[in-house]
């Protein structure tokens, strides 16, 4: 938070670009634009932010798929589909998980 032209916006993609100097390059940076306009209404940071994030939503319609598939399946294709479900599971919860731990930090 600050005046305008002060450099906050100058700062905040130089830091998501790795240019600042000693920068740790492990961490995952993402700036968010201001002028992001929400298509269908009003959203919330949290929710552009969410919906920015491409792995977590492939994982989500994966895991709506393979779950449809499960209740349609007549036994021969359970199994693997059940297997699949709980790999995607899994990475939903490492995903979550490792939010947690950067809201800890």
């Amino acid at each position: 938070v600050g005046k305008n032209g002060v450099g906050k916006t100058t700062l905040l993609k130089a830091i998501a670009a790795f240019d600042i100097e000693g920068m740790p390059r492990h961490h995952r940076i993402l700036h968010v634009r201001q002028e992001v306009t929400p298509s269908g209404g009003e959203v919330s940071v949290l929710n552009a932010v969410l919906e920015a994030d491409v792995e977590r939503n492939t994982l989500l319609r994966e895991e709506k798929v393979l779950l449809k598939r499960l209740e349609g399946a007549d036994g021969g294709g359970a199994d693997a589909a059940e297997g699949s479900a709980t790999a995607v599971k899994e990475k939903l919860e490492k995903l979550k998980s490792a939010d947690t731990a950067s809201d800890d930090s």
